[in-house]
Order: C-alpha cells, then sequence, then structure tokens
C-alpha cells in the first residue's frame, strides 16, 4: 500500500462526503469555470529534480462540503515529454503510501532517467500529485516528533497496555491536530479524489490519463465513483479497496505478507546468493523475533547515522520484513534490495545489528501522512481488547510466521482514540464510461491478489490483468505486465480480460 523500505513503502492502503449538489464539471473546486480553467503556473522546483522538472500548486477547498470557504494547496511537478511531436497528453501519476508522493517520484526520474519506460516519456508529460497533506502539499501532515518515538507495541498483551496505548495514541494525535489544524479532519481519499478532478481542469480539462500504484489506486478509484465520464485511462496498479472492514483488510494483508515470506524461504533454501540458508530461513525469522519480543535487537549503525532508531522491536523488525519482501529482484535506481538484499540484512540482524530493520527517528520535519490518511479512511472496526486479541489470535494462527504485522493492522491499533475525523467509505460501485485496468500479483505482500477481484466487482467495465509472480506492483520492474501497462496508458485500449502473464 507500500521504493525502498521508507519510499517504496510510501507507494504503497473513504469518506462520505457530501456531493455539491448541482456541481458539474466547470463546478468542481467552488470556483468559477473560468478560474478552473486558468493555466498552472510552473516555475523552477528546488535543487535535485533535474533542471527539466518544473513545479506548481494549485488551490483546493480545505472542506468539500464548503467549497467556497478555506482553500489548501496541492503540490504538483511536470516532466515535459521526450517527443513533443508526438504527445498525447498529461500522465498524471502517484506511487501509493498513504503518504507517497508523485512529485517525489516525477523529480527522481528527472534526474535519473529510467524508472518510467521510453515509451511513456516521449507521449506524454509526467504530472506528480501529492495528496492532500502529503509531500509539497500544504499544509502538511506535522505532529510532534518525540511522542512519535515513543509509541508503545501495537499488539498489548493485556487491558492495561491496551488503555496505556489508546490514551498513548490520543495524545500524540492531539498534538498532530495541534500542529496540523483543521486539515487532519479532512484527508480522506473522497477528497483527494475530488482535488484530482481540479487538477485535470487546470492541466486543461482533457479527459484524464492516470496512474496510480497501491494506496494511487484508490484514488483513481474513487475518481471512477465520482467522475465517471472524466477518464481516457486509469491503471491502477496493486489494489487496494477502501470500503472493506479494516479487520477483514488486516486478515488478507496477513494472509499476503505470510505467503511472500514462504515463497522467499523456499527460494533461499536453494539460491548460492541467500545468506540465511542454514540452518533455515524460517527459524532464523522466528529466533529474531522470539529474541526481540524478549529484549529489543541492537542496531548499531542506526546509532552512528542518527537515521533510525538503536534498537528494533519485534514490531520494527515484522513491520520492515514487509517492505524488504515488496520486491523479488533488486531495483537500484530506489534502492530496493530485492530478496538477496533481504537475506543479508537477516543475516546481520542475527549477528548483532539489526539496523536493517530498524524504524525511521521521526524528527520535528517528519509528515505522518499515512496515519493521517489511514485513520481518516481504514478506522477500527471495534474499541476493546478483548476484540483486538482475538485478531491477534485470528492473525497469528493465519501467519505464523509474519505474526500478523502489517499496514492495515497498524491502522486497527494505532488508530484507536485518534482524534480526527473519521470517514470510512460506504458508497462503492464505480460505472465508468471507459474501462480502467486493475493489475496484480498473485503473491503480491502489500496488496492482496483478492483486493484486486473485489475491486473488479466494484468498477463496472474495468479489467483485471494478472500478473504470476512475487513483489508488489507491476509497473516498477521490467516485463511483459508492465509492458502492457504502458501500451494500455498509450493506446487506452485493455488487454483481453482473464490475461494472466508469467513474471
Amino acid at each position: 500500500m507500500g521504493i525502498s523500505t521508507a519510499a517504496r513503502l510510501a507507494l504503497c492502503v473513504t469518506a462520505v462526503v457530501a456531493v455539491c449538489v448541482g456541481c458539474g464539471a466547470d463546478d468542481t473546486s467552488g470556483k468559477s469555470a473560468a478560474e478552473n480553467r486558468q493555466p498552472i503556473e510552473w516555475s523552477a522546483c528546488p535543487p535535485g529534480s533535474g533542471s527539466a522538472v518544473q513545479c506548481a500548486s494549485i488551490d483546493v477547498p480545505l472542506d468539500w462540503n464548503n467549497p467556497g470557504g478555506t482553500k489548501i494547496q496541492v503540490g504538483i511537478n511536470r516532466l515535459a515529454a521526450t517527443d513533443p511531436a508526438h504527445k498525447i497528453g498529461d500522465l498524471v501519476v502517484n506511487p501509493g503510501g498513504p503518504g507517497g508522493a508523485g512529485t517525489q517520484f516525477v523529480a527522481l526520474e528527472g534526474a535519473e532517467p529510467g524508472l518510467f519506460p521510453g515509451g511513456l516519456r516521449q507521449r506524454f508529460d509526467l504530472i506528480g500529485f501529492d495528496p492532500r497533506g502529503v509531500g509539497t502539499s500544504r499544509p502538511s501532515i506535522q505532529c510532534d516528533p518525540d511522542l512519535a518515538n515513543r509509541l508503545p507495541r501495537q499488539f498489548p498483551r493485556s487491558q492495561q497496555e491496551f488503555d496505556e496505548m489508546v490514551a498513548a495514541n490520543r495524545a500524540f494525535g492531539d498534538t498532530c491536530r495541534r500542529r496540523t489544524g483543521d486539515l487532519l479532519d479532512h484527508v480522506d481519499t473522497v477528497s483527494v479524489a475530488r482535488d484530482l478532478e481540479v487538477l485535470r481542469q487546470r492541466l486543461g480539462g482533457a479527459p484524464l490519463t492516470y496512474l496510480g500504484l497501491s494506496y494511487g489506486t484508490e484514488i483513481g478509484a474513487e475518481y471512477a465513483r465520482l467522475f465517471p465520464d472524466k477518464s481516457r485511462a486509469l491503471a491502477l496498479d496493486g489494489a487496494l479497496v477502501h470500503s472493506q472492514p479494516t479487520s477483514t483488510m488486516s486478515f488478507y494483508e496477513s494472509v499476503a505478507i505470510e505467503d511472500s515470506w514462504n515463497r522467499f524461504a523456499a527460494w533461499c533454501r536453494t539460491a548460492a546468493e541467500c545468506a540465511v540458508r542454514e540452518p533455515d530461513p524460517s527459524r532464523v525469522l522466528d529466533d529474531l523475533v522470539t529474541r526481540a519480543e524478549q529484549h529489543p535487537l541492537p542496531a548499531p549503525t542506526c546509532l552512528r547515522t542518527g537515521e533510525c532508531r538503536g534498537e528494533v522491536t519485534s514490531d520494527d523488525l515484522l513491520t520492515n520484513l514487509q517492505g524488504r519482501l515488496l520486491s523479488r529482484d533488486p531495483i537500484p535506481n530506489i534502492g530496493d534490495e530485492g530478496w538477496p538484499g533481504l537475506s543479508a540484512r537477516l543475516d546481520q540482524a542475527r549477528n548483532g545489528d539489526a539496523s536493517g530493520f530498524a524504524a525511521t527517528a521521526f524528527t520535528a520535519d517528519s509528515n505522518h501522512a499515512d496515519l493521517g490518511v489511514g485513520c481518516a479512511d481504514f478506522r477500527p472496526d471495534f474499541d476493546t481488547y478483548p476484540a483486538l486479541k482475538a485478531q491477534q489470535t485470528l492473525l497469528a494462527t493465519i501467519a505464523p510466521h509474519t505474526r500478523g504485522v502489517s499496514q492495515s493492522y497498524r491502522y486497527l491499533a494505532r488508530c484507536q482514540g485518534w482524534p480526527a475525523r473519521a470517514n470510512p467509505a460506504r458508497e462503492t460501485i464505480a460505472e465508468p464510461t471507459i474501462a480502467p485496468l486493475i493489475v496484480n500479483a498473485t503473491h503480491d505482500p502489500s496488496t492482496s491478489y483478492g483486493w484486486a477481484q473485489l475491486m473488479l466487482t466494484q468498477i463496472r467495465g474495468a479489467v483485471l490483468l494478472t500478473r504470476d509472480g512475487d513483489g508488489h506492483t507491476s509497473f516498477m520492474g521490467p516485463g511483459r505486465t508492465r509492458d502492457a501497462i504502458v501500451g494500455y496508458l498509450i493506446d487506452a485500449t485493455a488487454p483481453a480480460a482473464g490475461l494472466v502473464l508469467p513474471d
């Protein structure tokens, strides 16, 4: 839902907002048609984006129930097509999260070309889209870093620990409200989808061509529901369905992570490059988790750099294990080490340095959009310790090695006591006039293949393209599936329904 352990997790898992009665295509932002069609004022970006990338922001309503009220800024950037004579238009991209910044994705391509295939670069201006509260959008979601670094374990073992966790969550959330303001009540995905429509209009009003990865698929699906006739092509890679109860999401995501771990372990037992073949990869993991539950594992590299925490809890270990399962093969240009890198990190951990699984050390500049958005969209469907304990028991049963630690479970635990408004999805069926393309791997450790099947039932006319293989999303690595995504975005014609392509 979830490009390195930190950035690629951000690649990654809505609200009942009153629809503006009478709002048409030119009325979406509470402005006049002329204002919505004002060209975007592009300017130079901060250093590090590449000289060809331009930056801008657009104003959108803070509260879509009051579109004429307070405005906030949504950050965007642009990288021009390399073949202007054959340009199709704009391709808006979001890499997921919640908390992933599309501008970071496009800036990386501007600085180090190769993330996007040449065919897309030739035919489209790439438009990076930062959802409200994320990346270059303003305001951002800010919280107390000291409290963030001291939040208690997500798996309370008693009523007292549960009560302490809820109190700590509430105290931390209160700091987010004080530092972020009213935005904290308005970071739901329905609002983000409405912001995307304003962006489409400000880009000139042509039908939207969109690539959303992981959480970006949730944005795209909601856009298809709200604006069924405004798209040219919607590629939704790594399906996240936001209408599920959070406990159900936690179940399916835990199954997916355990499946990916078992496939990694099977690879490791015969792969020469695996550093934890002996005595057995699953025994190595189980031993590390047991040790971490008894006492946090040392992370001396983190102590030296200060970029991560100096001790690794079992929660940290398993959370970052999921991040390191996201790609089977290394992806050097985004710092993803793949399965060989995971094996090396496990070997380092059992030999005294678990820094490869340490949590990020939050600072005053850290953005907490992942939790802010997650607690808006995926509020827990129960609020008692016995219910959470039952969920823990279920997850430990279905995922004996990875223990049910997942992004979805984090929302079940961390959103207990969260003080901002919840906006869980209610309306689910979209009927777009085009055929959106849903893409999912059969062994995705973050967005379950079952979620893609569910999304297919909720977007009428959509086509599901299946990649029979490992890893989170399919656009990030070379292969026939990415070629099919690129072909769809260029031609706006979906492949045959039911197509399954090998890894």
